[in-house]
């Protein structure tokens, strides 16, 4: 089992024991799937930032210089650099893959148990 897949286990069984909980605590099930759901979301967005972090979709900006400047280090970037940079396939890594199992888990249990 990989690391993510650990952690995104991790996550469900310890969610599901706060519900437990909460539900034997007196909380309504509407709750307990709105506190699931937003957990949820959060999930997402972060397991979509990881994503994003990987898509080197700043490649090629250049700073320019004032006038009487020196030149600044990355201000020549190579046309074919730039272009196989960023035509490179997109990166999910790890902690992108727990975010999003994770998130989505959280999403379906967090619907069914409001629907409830």
């Amino acid at each position: 089992m990989r690391s993510w897949q650990r952690w995104t286990t991790g996550w469900l069984g310890g969610g599901l024991v706060v519900a437990l909980a909460m539900r034997i605590l007196g909380q309504p099930l509407m709750v307990i799937g709105n506190l699931l759901f937003m957990v949820g979301l959060a999930l997402v967005i972060f397991g979509l930032i990881c994503v994003l972090a990987k898509g080197h979709l700043f490649t090629g900006w250049r700073h320019r210089r004032k006038k009487g400047q020196d030149p600044l280090p990355g201000e020549k970037v190579g046309v074919r650099h730039v272009a196989s940079v960023k035509n490179s396939p997109i990166v999910v890594n790890g902690g992108a893959r727990f975010g999003l199992a994770a998130g989505a888990c959280y999403i379906v249990v967090g619907i069914v148990l409001t629907l409830f």
